[in-house]
């Protein structure tokens, strides 16, 4: 097949709007409640909506070991609202699944059965469930990804070994960014001996030896933001941007220097996370040293896109996402689709090394 039957062979009829159904996900974190509804070609749909609402269910749940009814309340409103935007966008399929607050509170039934009152089913995603669903996630933007994959969320932090396009191992910890604070709070090196205790018992002290720790999370997505904003960084895009192990540390010993206002200037860096970039930082620099990484890569797929990525056929997990998306913005786009046979048998003949 030539590299233009690639892109445009067999192309499809014109469309002004896109015809796929949409997917919405509904996303119940420690931190965040979030909706994204998808629409596009299955390997990589397009966001067609995305909101979140930070209701903090996992504040204080360590040591109450419940959801505060102040969160519950919130977390209520959202969902509703939440349910009402999914039913008047259309969704074929609406998924609504939770994570580390829900599944660990003796109180996280009380959501549950809020949100069967909207009419929406909960599913409580396993560490082990969650941890896959956040390497499928990696897997599906980066498809040659090999290292670890490090998802922080309010809750809880799963880790991830992904290598050939496979999840070879997984694990989940009780490390979610609203956890560490109180941790820090103790003052000496706690949060260091926790980690490596954590770590070393898990059975993953030094495994990402010379691998990089790909990034997921909105905790660590805002601390990338940030070192973006200070290192005058020239391009707004946040997928892939790479940070090293002394970054980390430069960021942890500037982070305390920076004022609110300062913070709350930068551009795509949510408020609600400013008050968690300091713990964020620190467990990622404890992290990096008990794995043995050297460098992070930031990955803005995750948990979502990766329960998508979960249920496609394996013929449709081996396309390239970048191809994908290139016929399908072809494919709205175009006037006259039907020339991308055209050319293709035109300039064929200069390929004919081509595989």
């Amino acid at each position: 097949m030539s590299v233009t039957n690639i892109l445009f062979g067999n192309s499809p009829p014109n469309a002004e709007t896109d015809d796929h159904p949409r997917t919405g996900i509904i996303d119940i974190g420690s931190n965040s409640i979030r909706l994204v509804v998808y629409q596009g070609p299955p390997r990589l749909p397009a966001i067609r909506f995305n909101e979140k609402v930070l209701a903090g269910l996992g504040r204080g749940l360590a040591a109450t070991g419940a959801i505060e009814k102040s969160a519950l309340k919130t977390a209520r409103v959202a969902l509703a609202r939440f349910a009402a935007v999914a039913k008047e966008m259309e969704c074929s399929t609406l998924r609504t699944v939770a994570t580390a607050a829900v599944r660990d509170a003796k109180n996280g039934g009380e959501l549950i059965a809020a949100a069967e009152q909207l009419g929406l089913t909960v599913e409580t995603l396993s560490g082990e469930q969650e941890a896959s669903a956040a390497g499928y996630g990696v897997l599906s933007a980066i498809p040659e990804a090999d290292g670890i994959v490090g998802d922080l969320g309010g809750g809880s932090l799963e880790l991830v070994r992904v290598r050939r396009g496979k999840i070879e191992d997984r694990v989940s910890f009780p490390l979610g960014v609203l956890r560490i604070g109180p941790i820090r709070a103790k003052r000496g090196k706690v949060l260091a001996r926790y980690v490596a205790r954590l770590v070393r018992e898990a059975g993953w002290t030094a495994k990402g030896q010379g691998l990089p720790l790909y990034l997921v999370g909105g905790s660590w997505r805002a601390l990338a933001r940030l070192d973006m904003e200070l290192s005058d960084y020239p391009l707004p895009i946040i997928h892939q941007y790479s940070m090293t192990a002394a970054t980390i540390t430069r960021l942890s010993r500037t982070i305390p220097q920076l004022s609110k206002p300062r913070l709350k200037a930068i551009p795509g860096l949510s408020s609600g996370r400013t008050a968690t970039l300091a713990d964020a930082a620190a467990l990622l620099g404890v992290l990096m040293r008990q794995l043995g990484s050297r460098t992070t890569i930031v990955s803005a797929y995750g948990l979502r896109e990766g329960l998508l990525y979960e249920d496609l056929k394996s013929a449709d997990r081996t396309l390239d996402p970048l191809i994908v998306a290139a016929r399908e913005e072809g494919r709205l786009l175009g006037r006259f689709p039907e020339h991308g046979d055209l050319l293709d048998r035109w300039i064929a003949p200069l390929f004919t090394t081509e595989p």
